[in-house]
């Protein structure tokens, strides 16, 4: 597992160091028994420590957690504790499901802004097609998961929406977290 530590406006101690890597070393062989990239911010938040853990898993899941308290040990432990219920969650969720997800190719667009500025009147190039311009594109996977199961994903990886395919009529479904906190799920028939 990469782990990468980081520290904002304090030292970090290698006893810290050490004891935050420890712990997800610990938490990935426990629960997910994969490979993953994590990322650690430990930084003064006024007169106290805040702790920041994220974990990316190669499936694409995220998992984050944050911890404040008046030291840093306590403040890391707080987040590491946030990403280990969550882990276990995770974990609990896919063993509960029989059928394993599966995974198809799609394309994946990022487009301009629509609502961008206006044109001037005096600009000679608003030739500009009534479609956005594409910003990026690449290839990616549209997972097969349930409604449930993509709305776990959006709760603990804090992502904001997930794009599956829905493991009972084979549908595109959209999962995506609302403004007033709950979550709303598209399926188009």
């Amino acid at each position: 597992m990469q782990i990468q530590i980081v520290s904002k406006n304090i030292d970090v101690s290698p006893a810290l160091q050490e004891r935050i890597s420890d712990r997800l070393e610990e938490m990935m062989d426990k629960y997910i028994h994969r490979e993953g990239d994590a990322q650690v911010s430990v930084a003064r938040d006024g007169s106290g420590f805040r702790t920041v853990v994220s974990i990316h898993l190669p499936s694409g899941a995220t998992f984050e957690g944050s911890g404040d308290a008046q030291e840093a040990y306590p403040a890391s432990d707080e987040a590491l504790d946030h990403v280990e219920k969550r882990l276990r969650r995770y974990k609990r969720r896919l063993k509960d499901h029989s059928q394993k997800a599966k995974a198809k190719e799609a394309q994946l667009f990022v487009l301009e802004n629509p609502a961008g500025p206006e044109p001037d009147a005096e600009d000679d190039t608003q030739d500009a097609p009534d479609q956005p311009m594409v910003i990026a594109e690449r290839t990616g996977k549209v997972r097969t998961l349930t409604p449930g199961m993509a709305a776990l994903e959006v709760g603990l990886a804090d992502s904001g929406v997930v794009v599956f395919h829905n493991s009972r009529h084979g549908g595109l479904n959209v999962v995506y977290k609302r403004p007033d906190g709950h979550i709303g799920w598209i399926d188009p028939q």
